[in-house]
C-alpha cells in the first residue's frame, strides 16, 4: 500500500525554484534549514495557503466574503491536502508567554485534572521529612 502524503510539484514561491516534495501525512514533520532556505515559504505560503483556499471554497459565498482571503500559491500541482488550521508565527497577545496552548485552552484539561484529583501520598526517596509542626496539620 502506498504511503499517504502531500505531493507538491513545481513550487515557485519566494526563493523556492520549481521545488518537488512529498510530505508524509499522519506524522510529525519538521522543516529545518538555514535562514532564507524557504522553510516558511514552503509551509505557510504554499501548503497552508492552498489548504486555506480549498477550505474557504467549501463555504457559501455569504460566509466566504467574511473569511480571510487566501491567494493560491504558485505551484504546478498540490495533491493530498486536508482542511487545516493555520497558526501564524506572530506572538499571540501582549504576553511573551502566550502560546497556542494558552490561547486555545488546550492546557485546560490538565489544570482541571490537577484540581479534581488528590495529590499522590507516596514519598520520594530524596524528600526531606516534614517538620513536626507541619506533620500535625491536615487538610479537611
Amino acid at each position: 500500500m502506498a504511503e499517504r502524503c502531500i505531493q507538491i510539484r513545481g513550487a515557485q514561491i519566494n526563493n523556492l525554484k520549481s521545488l518537488d516534495v512529498d510530505v508524509p501525512r499522519g506524522r510529525v514533520v519538521v522543516f529545518v534549514g538555514v535562514s532564507g532556505s524557504g522553510k516558511s515559504s514552503l509551509v505557510f505560503d504554499t501548503i497552508a495557503a492552498e489548504a486555506g483556499f480549498q477550505l474557504t471554497e467549501t463555504f457559501p459565498p455569504f460566509t466566504r466574503n467574511r473569511l480571510p482571503k487566501w491567494a493560491r500559491p504558485e505551484v504546478d500541482r498540490i495533491d493530498g491536502l486536508s482542511p487545516t488550521v493555520v497558526i501564524d508565527q506572530r506572538r499571540i497577545g501582549g504576553n511573551a508567554r502566550s502560546t497556542v496552548g494558552t490561547i486555545t485552552d488546550a492546557w485546560a484539561p490538565r489544570t482541571s485534572a490537577s484540581r479534581t484529583t488528590s495529590p499522590s501520598t507516596t514519598r520520594r526517596a530524596c524528600a526531606r521529612p516534614a517538620p513536626a509542626s507541619a506533620r500535625s496539620w491536615r487538610v479537611p
